[in-house]
């Protein structure tokens, strides 16, 4: 981390589709709106109020882009975790910025719903700038089955099933 970098975790949802940027057989990058609405509530109305919704555009690279591309969809309740930066760019001379958030983690909010995880397997071929082999964009990630993850001695935690109901 370099000094005064701005970390933060919004909580939101996808306003759009993640989008793929770039071209193939370079570094994967993906992009996609973040919605964050507060709310609070009006003891005096007795009701919940929204407060206007804060728009950011999140990018994501390299593995944390092709699996947002994979598993994200407009809409699913997301928390976002990374780097908050300013882009800047001119457009017929006039300069222009955006806020950018540039993702460390992705993950769907739970508090809002479930969700399942695939580990991807650990011998999978990285996906960096200039690697050799198939196009990241083109290829599926192969991931791991519960049996798999099993015999590659994996915590109690990673065993479970998606579909165990947990107590609490």
């Amino acid at each position: 981390m370099s000094i005064n970098e701005i970390k933060t975790t919004v909580f939101g949802f996808m306003g759009t589709q993640p989008s793929r940027l770039g071209q193939p057989g370079a570094t994967p990058v993906c992009s996609f709106r973040l919605g964050s609405t507060p709310a609070y509530y009006d003891a005096a109305a007795g009701a919940w109020k929204r407060k206007p919704t804060t728009w950011l555009t999140v990018k994501a690279f390299k593995t944390l882009a092709v699996n947002a591309l994979a598993c994200l969809h407009k809409g699913d309740p997301v928390m976002v975790s990374g780097s908050l930066v300013t882009e800047e760019w001119t457009s017929d001379g006039q300069p222009h910025s955006s806020l950018v958030l540039v993702a460390d983690g992705i993950g769907h909010d739970l508090a809002r719903g479930q969700d399942a995880f695939t580990r991807i397997q650990s011998g999978a071929a990285s996906i960096d700038e200039g690697a050799d082999g198939s196009d990241p964009w083109t290829t599926p990630l192969a991931s791991s089955s519960p049996e798999t993850a099993a015999a590659s001695g994996s915590s109690a935690a990673e065993k479970t099933s998606a579909e165990t109901p947990i107590a609490g």
